[in-house]
Parts: structure tokens; sequence; C-alpha cells
């Protein structure tokens, strides 16, 4: 005779299914505060718009906001925390005979591809080209980036995280990506971010020569 069996509490799931929960809960929780701020952001421009009116806006409290985010400006950062937890292993995981900046331009325009396939990636970045004030207050949420970078490019070389070329290549490379965003913004809208991305790597590799 078959039995019948009962679905089972999140409770009564062995860790591993529980730790899978908690993080598809996590992420639809920060996506939702994203999509409810960058609305706000849109509809009434982010100096008129609170944490406390995006949290009642995604209705959680101010304190689940503040599990996610720092400020009101870093919902606007485009890499979520899957993206930056891998960026060490993806560094690592290159090909051995790529060039360091050839590891991190590829590295980024990966973590570009994420985030545009991202629901709130165009509104987003309607809300920096509307706001260009913002970009650099975004830049200096994107630290965790730069860290996930300088520990996969330590790791890669066999150096340690605050070796002064490892530190500098990290930083360079994260201040290429906002160039890069911030040229996207002033250029057509139909224009390409990885054409940008791409021009400015290029750019950096030659020395920085003007164009």
């Amino acid at each position: 005779m078959s039995r019948t069996t009962m679905p089972r509490a999140s409770g009564d799931l062995p860790p591993r299914e529980q730790e899978g929960l908690r993080e598809r809960k996590k992420r639809a929780t920060r996506r939702a505060l994203q999509q409810a701020a960058v609305r706000l952001f849109r509809d009434h421009g982010p100096v008129s718009v609170t944490v406390e009116d995006i949290c009642a806006a995604a209705d959680v409290s101010a304190r689940t906001f503040f599990n996610y985010f720092a400020s009101k400006e870093e919902v606007l950062v485009p890499w979520d925390p899957q993206t930056v937890g891998s960026t060490a292993r993806r560094i690592v995981d290159r090909p051995a005979a790529e060039s360091l900046l050839s590891v991190v331009h590829q590295v980024l325009g990966e973590a570009i591809d994420t985030a545009m396939a991202a629901p709130t990636w165009r509104d987003q970045a309607l809300v920096l080209r509307d706001h260009p004030d913002l970009v650099s207050r975004v830049a200096l949420a994107s630290w965790d980036l730069e860290q996930a970078l300088a520990e996969g490019l330590a790791r890669r070389t066999g150096s340690e995280q605050e070796d002064p070329y490892v530190r500098q290549l990290a930083a360079t490379a994260v201040t290429t990506l906002r160039v890069a965003i911030q040229c996207w913004h002033r250029a057509d809208p139909d224009s390409a971010l990885h054409d940008h991305l791409d021009s400015a790597f290029a750019r950096l590799a030659q020395g920085l020569r003007p164009d």
C-alpha cells in the first residue's frame, strides 16, 4: 500500500534545503526593496524619497531595510551579493594565459551581464542617467566588489590581498567600470554599456593615452 507523504514544514527540512529557502527569501526581500525604491525614485526623485517611504512601499521595517542596504542610494548598486560573492572564484577560474587586466575586464563584463538580467536594471540605469550626482555615491557602495576583485587577484597571483599592486589593480578596475557607466549615461540611450567598458579598458591597456 502506498503511503502519502505529508508536506514538511521548513523547520523539518534538511539543513541544505533550509539554507536554500532562506536564501530565496532573502533574495526576494532584497528584490522587493529595490523595486519599491527605484519606482519611488522615478516617480518622486531620490531626494524626496526616504527609507521609511521605501519600507512602507515594500511592507517591511526599517530594520529589515538596513539588513540589506546601508543607505537608500545603495539600492541603485546593480551588483547583488551572489555576484560579488562569486567574483574572486571567477577571477581564479579565468584562463591561466590571460593577463590580469583582461581578467578583471572580463569578470566585470560578466557582472554587467548578470546585473542587466535583473528586473530593476533598466529603471536603475534611468534613475542614474537622470541624477548623475548619484553615480559617485553608488561607486562608493561598490567597495565590496573592489574587495572581491582584490581577493581574487591575490589568490590568482599568490600574493597578499593588501599587496599594493593587487589593491591598485582592483581599485583601478572599479574606477574604470564607473567611468564606463558614466560615459554610457551621457551617450546615446541605445548605445551598449559593454562598448563603453571595452573602450575604457582599452585606454587603460594603452597607458591611458587619449583616443
